[in-house]
This record gives structure tokens, sequence and C-alpha cells, in this order.
């Protein structure tokens, strides 16, 4: 249960925030699929942009709901995997080893997150760099 309802939320967002975003305010409970449900009307709108990639899957995805129990539980303890590992960590790592890392490859380096998968890149050209000039 909300504690603040669709019709009255945006008059709450505007209160704390210059807001800017679309109109809607979706209902994250009968959104499914690609359609966005706006929760002070119930209608349907197709989300052409994925929540800027963040939903690929769309809404209340089925296997999704059917593994909610098992994504909690990642979500709930977020180890530090580079130094603490856990059976998530190596069915994650198996599964993408068999999927997506060729042969030629035979490791991987981890990063969660754009910011941090870009940070981590540039401390490594200028490692890089640093190593060719010696």
């Amino acid at each position: 249960m909300n504690i603040i309802s669709a019709i009255k939320a945006r008059e709450h967002i505007d209160r704390f925030m210059l807001a800017d975003g679309m109109e809607p305010i979706i209902d994250l409970e009968k959104s499914h699929g690609a359609w966005l449900v706006d929760g002070r009307d119930g209608r349907e709108y197709l989300d052409l942009f994925s929540m800027f990639a963040s939903m690929p899957v769309g809404y209340n995805h089925p296997y999704v709901l059917e593994n909610k129990e098992r994504i909690t539980a990642a979500a709930i303890n977020k180890p530090t995997n580079s130094d603490v590992y856990s059976t998530q960590m190596a069915e994650f790592v198996t599964t993408m080893g068999r999927v997506a890392q060729p042969d030629y490859l035979p490791y991987a380096f981890y990063i969660e997150g754009g910011a941090l998968g870009v940070e981590n890149a540039l401390k490594t050209a200028f490692d890089w760099k640093v190593r060719k000039n010696l």
C-alpha cells in the first residue's frame, strides 16, 4: 500500500524538486511487459524507451516474478564479491563464462555500473600509458 496516492504524487514531488519529468505516475504493480500504466487513471502507454534501458525485459516479467525471492535475497545483501565470494557469484560467473566469455579471454573483471566501469577503464589506460613510457 502506497502512503501517497498517485493523484497526489506529483504535488509532493513538485514541492521538493524542479520536476520536469513526464506526467504519468507509474503504477509499478499494474504495468506489464512494455506497457506503463498510469496510476492516476489506469491509462496504458507503450514504453518506447524502457526507462533508458534500465527495464530491458519490461515491467513485471514472468521470469523475474517467478524468481522474486532469489532476486530479493541478492538485493538485500550486497557483499564485496571482489573480496568475499558467494554461491550467487559462482552461478553468475559460470553463466557469463559459458555464454559470453570467449576462450581467448580466460579471465573476467566485473564492475557494478557505468561510472565505476569508466573509472576502472581510465585507471587501466593510465597504468598502460605509464608502463609504456618506462
